[in-house]
């Protein structure tokens, strides 16, 4: 399977069949910015914006407009964003900020580097005052380890975890005192298939994310229906404790609660969010408590979910849905859910889908405020005000233009 085989502006509230009124489109300057009065932590404001791109076979496509060129560098400021510098990287279709904030890291989600197959990541500086990015270094993945899909930046900034969707497998590999990629330390090979023929029929490791202990991986695999948590030890994934997802739903993303008591699954092929109890001290996963869809009931077409994002305040989670071969009115859209701060239960707020076109990522803002939406087939970037009591979204304000965007870090 190859790379890019793999892969009516309205709103619809809380599963009533009514529809909002509509948010007319304001030009940046008329919105509050990123730091505004909604915040919800005491985190600082971003200073710049990080965007990964895909250069080339994008699966689902893109806009047809100017193929981009890499990771794009954005000033975050009053009124819209302000490109800062453009940097050539093959497909980095994901980054992942080090703890210190000196450092970048990417995926390039490629299937060959230099007559091998294999997948890479990229290492760079970050300048303090300008934002712009150094390259340190570039590193190739394990030995058929092709088209990396997700990083992971180990708490201690020691270590960086990928997730290989088309070498069926995770890699470690060590970060130096000066931000270098060492040589794959560790690998973890996954075996398993799942129902669907066509997407399922080998292992896909989507996601890694690092829980609060920081000594262990909750990742997911789309192609085997499994939630896996490993600990990371001497620059290895080891004692994995596996969690079998809904058969068919495809594991893509995952979302931690800042409790850690929770953790919340978006399924790719089914568009549904599962929950499980986590336990922290153990790393094990419990049985799943709940599984709610990221679509309407009369939803019909191809489902596709994408993104899955938790609110720092732990009260609100996010996912995307993409258009495939659908047409209904809410194929491209993002779906808010509250979040019980008891049980964790999911109870849906909206639907919206007003300047969307196929949005592969989302984002929060570090305090809180927006989220910020990214459509691969609209190359643009949307930010939308977060209600800090209800957590539905508005004020949808374009916020930059950047070629076939699927990534967004602040620094």
């Amino acid at each position: 399977m190859t790379n890019q085989e793999r892969r009516t502006v309205m709103q619809w509230i809380g599963g009533s069949s009514a529809l909002g009124a509509l948010t007319p489109w304001l030009p940046a300057h008329a919105q509050a910015p990123d730091a505004a009065a909604t915040n919800t932590s005491s985190a600082p404001a971003p200073r710049f914006a990080y965007v990964g791109t895909y250069t080339h076979d994008a699966p689902g496509g893109t806009a047809g407009g100017p193929a981009s060129k890499g990771i794009y560098v954005l000033a975050v400021q009053d009124g819209g964003w302000t490109q800062v510098q453009t940097v050539a990287s093959a497909n980095p279709s994901f980054l992942a900020v080090h703890p210190s904030r000196r450092f970048l890291f990417a995926i390039n989600e490629i299937d060959t580097y230099q007559g091998m197959p294999t997948g890479t990541a990229e290492a760079y500086g970050i300048d303090e005052r300008t934002g712009r990015l150094t390259l340190i270094n570039r590193q190739p993945l394990s030995l058929s380890g092709v088209i990396p899909a997700h990083l992971a930046v180990s708490p201690d900034g020691r270590a960086l975890v990928v997730a290989l969707y088309g070498g069926g497998a995770y890699n470690v590999l060590p970060i130096g005192a000066d931000g270098t990629l060492g040589k794959v330390s560790g690998i973890e090979k996954e075996t398993g298939v799942g129902p669907d023929a066509e997407r399922q029929e080998s292992p896909h490791p989507h996601m890694v994310q690092f829980d609060a202990s920081g000594q262990r991986v909750l990742a997911t695999d789309l192609g085997s229906d499994r939630i896996n948590v490993f600990t990371l030890a001497d620059g290895k994934l080891a004692s994995p404790q596996r969690k079998t997802a809904p058969p068919g739903s495809g594991p893509r993303h995952l979302a931690l609660h800042p409790s850690q008591r929770f953790v919340y699954v978006v399924g790719e092929l089914d568009a549904t969010v599962t929950s499980f109890a986590y336990d922290t001290a153990s790393g094990k996963l419990g049985e799943q408590r709940q599984r709610i869809s990221t679509v309407p009931e009369d939803f019909s077409g191809q489902k596709n979910a994408a993104a899955l994002v938790m609110h720092p305040s732990g009260q609100f989670l996010y996912a995307s849905n993409r258009r495939l071969k659908s047409d209904h009115a809410l194929a491209d859209s993002v779906a808010a859910f509250r979040i019980d701060a008891t049980n964790g239960t999911l109870t849906a707020l909206q639907h919206w889908s007003e300047g969307l076109r196929f949005p592969r990522a989302l984002a929060v803002a570090p305090n809180g405020s927006h989220l910020y939406a990214l459509s691969q087939k609209g190359d643009t970037i949307l930010r939308l005000r977060i209600d800090p009591a209800s957590g539905k979204l508005d004020q949808p304000v374009q916020v930059a233009q950047v070629p076939t965007p699927v990534c967004l870090v602040f620094a």
